[in-house]
């Protein structure tokens, strides 16, 4: 939309900003943003569906979280990053392909990022011979230049189409809201335009994170935004992941909150949509290689341990508990189990034991081997787990499709209830910690550690690939009425009012029923209700208010009634390698 017709509607005015010239910047350098310069009023008729206004609240700054080694890679890769190796470890049948066409995967690419269509056909070539890469659509608000390829976007596009092989990718690139930032978080407008399209990709991996202080601090606004359009495309049958951050325990606070190193490891640092409720969190795992064996002689295993810096790895999984979400009852029983071990931080107020948990699950994100501009990288993060696990999203999608059954959608309910019932759905890791950070500091004596069932480092474990794929191909079956009470027994139906009294072919549900089971593919009907109650007040922006464009509070309230939202002027906001406190913005004319 033009500026001009955003200040007739919001009765406004919008002027340019840019950052002070000072001695050691070149002209090129310096940052620009646009800011309201007078009360935005939001006309009376828009209130009830306006949320979110991103003129003067839209934070900036932004963190890919892929982490390339410094290794030149000529051998083959260490920590099981390899499709050969992937497929092997969760059990993905070598022939496994995508025959749906109306199954689709996606990842976006933020920043600056950029791949190169040439460096996927080597990779195929080299890792996938015989096969071609699929249809791969280029969406989103700047282009891709292949010319620049770069390490997340690589990643990240080799290895959802590696796994997931045969399903029509898109490759989102996007920019946020100031036409002069490529570091403005476009999250929103990201998920905006997904939700735009009649058919959206089914299956969405974000490997991007923030500090969780960081944007309650700047914007609370746009991430209650985000929660409720994370709420939608669940609703619309897409799964969303992301990565779970590669700083351990201490997160992004030192770079956000410009936290001191020395007072990084006094609290947990939890990311930012990682912590959201409304998405599934990955985290990543390692193989360990006959060196980092040897390297510990009395420490063998061929299982899967957490990656970190302290079991051989070059980055360490994140994980935590969030300060701003309480616990979805989707996962308390999980995570209720884990605080009773003695595998949490003791120091008081280290963490917020109440939180909603992250990561949900796991899986590989060690030494995988990328083409970028021609030339094989090692690279490792959570920003290579999740690719990994959204295409086997895919893959189970692709069986419920060609049945003509729905997308999965929403998966978080789904996974814990298969944790549950199902032990062998998943392999259970527990081996390791996040008290590692990244970058060679020491490591924290308060840290999350491995443990049986769910622990803060590797959720609910990695994948068993054909035991989840055949649950997935006869869901319906597993949920009808008769077999929720045997499966939950009595306390289902005391749970539901003694809604479920009688045995009921799925065909003869409600529709009611269908859609919570379908849209959230909840564990059982209670939990089912649970979670659309709490997604309808989500939905009517219960979370967003318009009085948060004015630096309100973060809690949740009713969307105000008052005819006006005063906006004042922010200054740029830092990114990772700046200080907010010393950015000076002067106006410029660009109106003549």
């Amino acid at each position: 939309m033009k500026v001009k017709n955003i200040e007739r509607l919001l009765s406004t005015e919008i002027h340019t900003f840019e950052e002070k010239e000072v001695e050691t910047m070149s002209p090129s350098k310096r940052r620009r943003l646009m800011r309201a310069v007078s009360d935005v009023i939001v006309p009376q008729h828009l209130q009830g569906v306006v949320s979110f206004l991103s003129v003067n609240t839209h934070p900036l700054g932004l963190r890919a979280l892929g982490a390339a080694s410094s290794q030149t890679v000529e051998m083959t890769s260490n920590g099981g990053g390899t499709l050969a190796a992937i497929r092997q470890t969760y059990g993905i049948p070598d022939e496994l392909v995508v025959t749906n066409p109306s199954n689709t995967q996606c990842v976006p690419s933020f920043y600056d990022e950029s791949y190169d269509p040439a460096d996927l056909t080597t990779f195929f070539s080299q890792y996938l011979p015989g096969e071609t890469p699929p249809q791969i659509i280029e969406k989103g608000t700047r282009v891709n230049y292949p010319e620049r390829a770069s390490t997340e976007a690589s990643l990240d596009v080799q290895y959802i189409t590696g796994v997931g092989r045969n399903a029509t990718t898109f490759v989102w690139t996007m920019n946020g809201s100031n036409p002069y930032s490529s570091e403005d978080e476009p999250f929103v407008e990201f998920a905006q335009d997904v939700l735009a399209l009649e058919n959206p990709p089914l299956v969405v991996s974000i490997s991007y994170s923030d500090d969780e202080e960081h944007i309650f601090d700047v914007s609370p606004g746009y991430a209650r935004t985000l929660d409720t359009l994370l709420i939608k495309m669940g609703l619309r049958g897409i799964t969303v992941l992301i990565a779970g951050g590669d700083d351990g325990v201490t997160g992004l606070r030192t770079e956000f909150e410009k936290v001191p190193v020395e007072d990084m490891c006094k609290q947990s640092g939890p990311q930012w949509p990682s912590s959201s409720p409304y998405i599934t969190t990955v985290g990543a795992t390692m193989l360990l290689t006959k060196a980092q064996q040897a390297a510990k002689p009395f420490f063998h295993t061929k299982e899967e341990v957490i990656c970190s810096v302290e079991n051989g790895g070059i980055i360490t999984s994140g994980g935590g508990f969030s300060n701003i979400y309480p616990i979805p009852e989707y996962q308390r029983t999980a995570v209720d189990r884990y605080l009773k071990t003695r595998n949490i931080p003791i120091t008081p107020g280290f963490f917020n034991a109440s939180g909603r948990a992250y990561p949900d699950v796991a899986a590989l994100g060690a030494g995988f081997l990328v083409y970028m501009n021609g030339r094989l990288s090692s690279v490792s993060g959570t920003s290579a787990s999740t690719p990994v696990f959204g295409a086997m999203v895919t893959l189970w999608n692709d069986v419920r499709l060609n049945a003509g059954k729905s997308p999965l959608g929403f998966i978080n309910p789904l996974l814990y209830y298969l944790a549950e019932t199902h032990t062998d759905a998943f392999h259970d890791v527990i081996i390791g910690n996040n008290g590692a950070p990244r970058g060679g500091n020491n490591p924290c004596e308060d840290s999350f550690s491995a443990a049986a069932g769910w622990d803060a480092v590797s959720g609910i474990g990695t994948p068993n690939f054909p035991v989840i794929s055949e649950f997935i191909a006869n869901l319906e079956d597993h949920f009808n009425a008769s077999k929720l009470g045997e499966e939950n027994n009595s306390s289902m139906a005391d749970n539901n009012n003694n809604a479920v009294t009688t045995t009921t072919d799925i065909s003869e549900m409600s529709t009611f029923t269908m859609v919570l089971l379908v849209a959230a593919v909840a564990a059982n009907v209670a939990i089912g209700i649970v979670v659309v109650v709490t997604l309808v007040k989500r939905w009517r922006n219960q979370y967003t208010p318009l009085d948060d464009l004015a630096g309100g509070s973060a809690t949740p309230t009713a969307p105000v009634s008052n005819t006006t939202s005063t906006v004042r002027i922010q200054r740029l906001n830092s990114d990772a390698d700046s200080s907010e406190d010393d950015i000076e913005l002067s106006e410029i004319n660009l109106r003549d």
